[in-house]
């Protein structure tokens, strides 16, 4: 089999689809002006391995997705996280796979269909858990459905696809040494990566960095990468918790840092963000400051899962809805995701065992906020112990009421729902709607729960048009893939 390849240039930086049609060796794939390609692949990615070789496919610390040409078989690599996904579809003869469900839409003429509750305030198709298995792997559409890939491979043999794990390439933890130096050799390599001269484009390391446990280890971590640059948002969502900078932290780890706002009037990209999952918990992310070219972003994600001081529940589970929202807007900006926690999952028994062994009781606090190995590792650097994670604290987006924000989205989410005779509020009555919804769930959560009520009055529920919310994101990016193939020619078939 052998690629074929075209620059698609007002495509997102990093999206790409592959078509392959039934009995053919050439695979087509279009792809954003940032992607990277030889004659055996294709990749938007970072991963542990020399970047000339290409062998992304061949490892499981790898942050993007590709495509690779190898023995007479395409493997479509996708990233070894939970944040990122592949889909893929067959229709009339041909297979179809990309990293993106707008891309796909546009290039196999695909469309979400409307009368189903993809998404909505208190269910969504997303939301899934660690462990492959329960993994949501297929989404209503029309005319055929969508297939979704997840930390596994896909091959194709030219007449079938199947799943194949990725190796694991971690070696066993019996120590927190044996842990901490894996991390820091997987970050010495990545380094070595992300900075190859022969990219094509140029990949600035970035972390995020809060006052608690997780992000402050990650960092530390990706200074091993070359990072020198820290985000950190300002607020948290509590007012008696108090601020949520992580920025004193990021100093004394010898990184700058440039602070953002937990909320503001509007976002960039906004539909792209509701399009990947149909949730806003992470929507303040797209208010980062972002390098102008490429980035990988280091981050503490799923360290409550793994670092935190629980034993770890049989079976292991992870919940991975909230982390997809960033799937579709990382591709505009030209962002790889990559959660430090994440590496070496497979061995989170092992890791759980550290955790609790007698070696870490000099950083371990025995209260509810507890996590000794993130502790540990920043403590090591010279950070003191009362400098972070003194209490848990939250900067997500309040997501009470979801409804577009930016002014822009609104408007056009609103003529979306009208065309299709859905009730849309007024800019006002989307204000108050929101206002109460807030306020409703800091009762809620603050008195109302402790005093065992558990009904609640939420009367957005009965509006119909969040139910779109995720369609109509979905259709807006599909008609952006879709005018950038005909600004350039490229006229699709029906």
């Amino acid at each position: 089999m052998y690629l074929e390849t075209r620059v698609i240039p007002k495509w997102p930086k990093l999206s790409w689809v592959a078509t392959i049609s039934d009995g053919s060796d050439r695979v087509d794939v279009l792809h954003g002006p940032m992607v990277e390609k030889s004659e055996e692949w294709v990749a938007e990615a970072v991963w542990v391995g020399d970047f000339e070789s290409g062998d992304f496919d061949q490892t499981d610390l790898v942050f993007g997705t590709g495509v690779r040409c190898r023995d007479r078989r395409l493997i479509f690599v996708t990233a070894a996280t939970a944040m990122d996904r592949l889909w893929y579809c067959r229709k009339e003869g041909q297979v179809f796979v990309s990293n993106s469900l707008g891309a796909l839409s546009a290039c196999a003429d695909i469309s979400l269909i409307e009368n189903h509750e993809y998404v909505n305030d208190r269910h969504s198709d997303f939301r899934t858990t660690w462990g492959l298995d329960s993994c949501t792997r297929e989404m209503p559409a029309e005319p055929v459905n969508v297939q979704l890939i997840w930390f596994n491979n896909l091959l194709y043999d030219g007449q079938r696809l199947y799943e194949e794990k990725k190796p694991d390439t971690a070696p066993t933890f019996r120590s927190f040494n044996d842990y901490r130096d894996y991390l820091f050799r997987t970050a010495q390599v990545l380094k070595r990566n992300l900075g190859s001269a022969h990219r094509s484009h140029r990949i600035t390391p970035v972390a995020t960095v809060s006052s608690g446990y997780d992000s402050p280890a990650a960092a530390v971590i990706a200074r091993q990468a070359g990072c020198r640059k820290a985000i950190s948002i300002r607020q948290s969502s509590s007012l008696w918790r108090g601020a949520d900078s992580g920025e004193q932290i990021a100093r004394q780890l010898g990184m700058s840092c440039q602070l953002c706002n937990r909320t503001a009037k509007s976002y960039p990209h906004e539909s792209s963000f509701w399009a990947a999952s149909g949730w806003a918990n992470l929507l303040n992310w797209t208010l980062f400051p972002y390098p102008d070219a490429l980035s990988i972003l280091f981050q503490g994600n799923y360290g409550d899962a793994i670092w935190d001081r629980r034993p770890l529940p049989q079976p292991f589970t992870i919940d991975i809805w909230d982390d997809l929202a960033l799937g579709e807007f990382r591709l505009i900006v030209g962002v790889e995701q990559c959660p430090v926690p994440f590496w070496g999952m497979r061995h989170a028994a092992e890791i759980k065992q550290i955790t609790f062994a007698d070696e870490m009781r000099p950083w371990t606090l025995n209260r509810s906020y507890d996590r000794p190995i993130p502790r540990r590792i920043v403590e090591e650097t010279g950070v003191p112990r009362d400098a972070f994670a003194v209490r848990k604290k939250d900067t997500s987006h309040e997501v009470g009421f979801r409804w577009p924000y930016s002014a822009g989205s609104r408007s056009d989410f609103n003529n979306y729902l009208r065309a299709r005779g859905n009730f849309a509020p007024s800019p006002l009555a989307v204000k108050l709607i929101r206002g109460y919804s807030v306020i409703e769930s800091l009762f809620f959560q603050n008195i109302f729960r402790k005093l065992g009520v558990r009904k609640r009055f939420r009367p957005w529920h009965r509006i119909a048009g969040t139910r779109l919310l995720y369609q109509w994101a979905n259709h807006r990016l599909k008609e952006t893939y879709q005018t950038a193939l005909k600004d350039i020619g490229i006229c699709l078939k029906k």
